[in-house]
C-alpha cells in the first residue's frame, strides 16, 4: 500500500515559516553587519581603514551567513527522501528555485560536517604560510602557497573557509528575500 504525498496542512504552515524567519533574521543581522563595515571601508579617509575592523568579529558574521544559509537549506532540499515532498512544497511556497545559492550540497557538507573536514584538510599536511584568519583584499600569490582558516577577500565578495570558497552576496540576497518571505507568511 502507498502512502499518500506529503503535504504541509495548512495550518501547520506557520511553523515551517517561523523555523526558516528563525534563520534568516539571524542572517540578516549578520549581512547588515557586514554591511556597515563595507561602507565603513568605502567612505573611511583612514590611511587603512582595515585597522579599524574587528576582523574576527566581521568573520563571524560572514561565517553565519554560511551557517544559516546551510540550515535554511535543508527545508527546500531535504538529505532525507522521506522529505522531500516537503521540501518541494516549500521551494514552491518560497518560490525557491534549483538554482538558488542554497542549494549547493557543498556549503551544507562544509558546515553539517565541519569536524570531519578540518580532519581531511589538516592531514594533508598543509606547507607553506598558514592564516588563521584573514579580512581584506585578495593578494597577488608570492609563490609559497596560502592556506587560510577562515578569510573574507572583500575585493571580490568572497568567503573562504579551509580552501573551499564561497561568493557570500548570492547567498546574502536570497536569505533576505527569503526572511521577508517568512515574515510576511508568519501572519
Amino acid at each position: 500500500m502507498q502512502s499518500e504525498p506529503f503535504s504541509i496542512n495548512p495550518p501547520y504552515r506557520v511553523f515551517y515559516a517561523l523555523s526558516i524567519s528563525f534563520c534568516t533574521a539571524s542572517a540578516v543581522r549578520s549581512i547588515e553587519v557586514v554591511s556597515d563595515v563595507m561602507e565603513h571601508l568605502a567612505s573611511s579617509n583612514s590611511k587603512d581603514p582595515l585597522d579599524d575592523v574587528d576582523s574576527h568579529a566581521v568573520l563571524d558574521e560572514l561565517q553565519n551567513i554560511i551557517v544559516q544559509g546551510a540550515a535554511v537549506s535543508r527545508y527546500f532540499w531535504p538529505s532525507d527522501k522521506g522529505h522531500e515532498a516537503r521540501g518541494r512544497e516549500l521551494r514552491q511556497k518560497f518560490q525557491v528555485t534549483e538554482e538558488s545559492p542554497l542549494k549547493s550540497r557543498d556549503l551544507r557538507n562544509m558546515i553539517e560536517h565541519f569536524d570531519e573536514k578540518l580532519d581531511h584538510y589538516l592531514a594533508k599536511g598543509i606547507v607553506g604560510h598558514i592564516i588563521p584568519h584573514y579580512f581584506g583584499p585578495e593578494g597577488r600569490s608570492s609563490g609559497v602557497p596560502e592556506h587560510f582558516f577562515r578569510a573574507y577577500f572583500i575585493n571580490i565578495g568572497v568567503f573562504e573557509i579551509l580552501g573551499k570558497r564561497y561568493e557570500i552576496e548570492p547567498i546574502a540576497k536570497e536569505l533576505w528575500r527569503l526572511h521577508e518571505l517568512s515574515s510576511a507568511s508568519e501572519q
